[in-house]
């Protein structure tokens, strides 16, 4: 609906208002055209007076009075009206021809603004940006103000008065329009134009907020695939900000086991069975390349080199269709968040087995050889009891301080094993009580500084939180320090970085292996496997620095 806010009585009936250089509805009046237009005028007149003296100069060379009349009357009159009525044809028809370049002219120029109107749609950012863009080059072309709105953001021309003579035009198949002041009452043909020019700004605008939400779903998807290490919430994730993208009704993802069947994972609006399947026909296909397995369920292959899965989407299939292209990236993302996600789990088992044969190996090394040790004692306490008592209370003393000192070191690693909730008390609340309750447990000071807050994904937070449990304990079980810093820096979007200091024995070699925890090996390979570097720094009898920074 095109609303017009013109008075009608502001131009009087009979009269045309003044009208837009370049208009097509402008009465064009070429040069040639009235050049014609006054020689049809004085060429007849002409004729007659060079008739008149040529009939006046003969008549005394004997031409009868009848016969001046006669030839006076037929080209006097005759050669004036055929000379009238053929410059009048040849007047209209330049006047067609220019009139005919005229338009050909005046759709060239509108062809050219709406050409100009998308070229800076496409090169625009964002929405906002496009919206001034199109208002600038539209003031330009029709040489009037004009605003427009567009989801409640207006961008609008400088001389714009809201209210004032203006001509909405609704931007079709959005919830805008656009406004055009005019300060006369358009023609028919120039309503059709801004009718026209309202529907090609339209669909600029559309194809820019098309492109604004797929920008937007893309950087949405990555800040999920930064921020969540746990493979369902991840996919759960993914695919609702896919089904509000793809305007769909239901979705889901579904990925192979180790025996080729399709295991259900994510279902949202699906009636699929609830168990594993062996995919046949048109799902085994949608393995190899996206295929409607129903009328209107999509499935879009999960595969690198080899599948992984399905990404399963269920809407209007012409939708679908359209928005095939995209949804096969986005395809392809939730591909790599698997591949991450299976790798992480992979390389979690494998710190579990690790630390399992660490704590193995601990109390073999360890709880094991000095509970060995103190039955030594305690055998060779007994045989002297009778004969050098003496000697049999220090083996005793002896066994008693290996025991207490094994206590402390049961406790410590019971410590260091128990596991924290970082959820409950934020990621730089659980640093600091950690640090504080381990120092009081290892008996030496700890020094802390930390930031106010810390951008880091959910996966982040846990490896540098291992690596600080890891750092502690190794400074309590070998360096025996009297004070350990802790340093966390803010990266901001690149992360962060987070230093262990201590002023105890240190160690000469560049990476002791196996010392405590899974070892310093096995945190620089947690840390590289995040994207992050590691680094360790000792120089005996001054301390030991651990170094760790990680992206976000």
């Amino acid at each position: 609906m095109i609303k017009d806010t013109h008075n009608k009585a502001a131009i009087p009936p009979g009269e045309v208002g003044p009208i837009p250089a370049g208009s097509a509805s402008m009465d064009l009046v070429p040069s040639v055209y009235r050049f014609i237009r006054l020689a049809r005028l004085i060429l007849p007149f002409l004729i007659v007076m060079v008739v008149v003296i040529f009939e006046v100069t003969l008549r005394p060379m004997g031409i009868s009075s009848q016969s001046f009349w006669v030839h006076l009357t037929f080209y006097g009159l005759l050669g004036p009206l055929v000379t009238f009525v053929t410059l009048e044809w040849i007047a209209q028809q330049v006047l067609e021809r220019e009139r005919a370049q005229a338009a050909l002219f005046e759709a060239n120029r509108r062809l050219s603004m709406v050409g100009r109107v998308l070229k800076r749609s496409l090169s625009a950012e964002n929405l906002e940006q496009a919206l001034r863009a199109i208002a600038e080059e539209l003031r330009e072309g029709l040489g009037r103000e004009v605003a427009l709105t567009l989801e409640g953001v207006q961008a609008a021309s400088a001389g714009f008065v809201p209210a004032h003579a203006t001509l909405t035009f609704p931007l079709v198949g959005l919830s805008g329009s656009l406004e055009v002041q005019l300060p006369y009452p358009p023609s028919p043909e120039e309503r059709e134009y801004l009718e026209v020019l309202a529907g090609e700004v339209a669909s600029a605008l559309g194809e820019v907020r098309s492109r604004t939400r797929d920008l937007l779903t893309l950087y949405e998807v990555d800040q999920a695939l930064r921020a969540e290490a746990n493979l369902e919430k991840l996919l759960e994730g993914l695919l609702g900000r896919i089904l509000e993208w793809a305007q769909a009704e239901g979705g889901g993802v579904m990925l192979l086991d180790e025996d080729h069947f399709l295991q259900p994972r994510i279902i949202r609006g699906l009636s699929l069975p609830g168990h594993a399947f062996l995919p046949e026909g048109a799902w085994a296909r949608a393995l190899e390349t996206p295929t409607f397995v129903q009328d209107d369920l999509l499935a879009l292959p999960l595969r690198e080199q080899t599948p992984v899965g399905l990404l399963l989407v269920r809407g209007d299939a012409e939708n679908l269709r359209t928005r095939m292209p995209f949804l096969r990236f986005l395809a392809a993302q939730v591909t790599f968040s698997v591949r991450n996600a299976q790798a992480y789990l992979r390389a979690e088992e494998l710190a579990l087995a690790e630390e399992r044969n660490r704590i193995a190996r601990e109390i073999h090394d360890g709880i094991a050889q000095a509970l060995a040790f103190m039955a030594l004692k305690l055998d060779l306490a007994e045989r002297l009891l009778d004969t050098d008592r003496k000697r049999a209370l220090a083996e005793m003393a002896q066994v008693r301080e290996t025991l207490r000192a094994q206590i402390r070191e049961v406790r410590r690693s019971i410590f260091a094993l128990r596991p924290i909730d970082l959820e409950r008390y934020g990621f730089l609340e659980s640093l600091r009580r950690y640090s504080l309750a381990f120092a009081e447990q290892a008996g030496f000071r700890v020094r802390l500084d930390l930031p106010e807050q810390v951008e880091l994904s959910q996966a982040s937070e846990l490896v540098l939180f291992r690596v600080l449990q890891e750092a502690l304990t190794n400074a309590a079980k070998y360096a025996r320090p009297g004070l350990v810093q802790v340093r966390l820096v803010s990266l901001g979007e690149r992360g962060a970085r987070l230093e262990v200091r201590d002023n105890g024995k240190g160690f000469a070699q560049a990476i002791p292996g196996g010392m405590g925890g899974f070892g310093l090996t096995q945190m620089r390979e947690r840390v590289e496997a995040r994207g992050g570097q590691f680094a360790v720094e000792s120089v005996p009898g001054e301390g030991t620095t651990v170094r760790v920074e990680l992206p976000y």
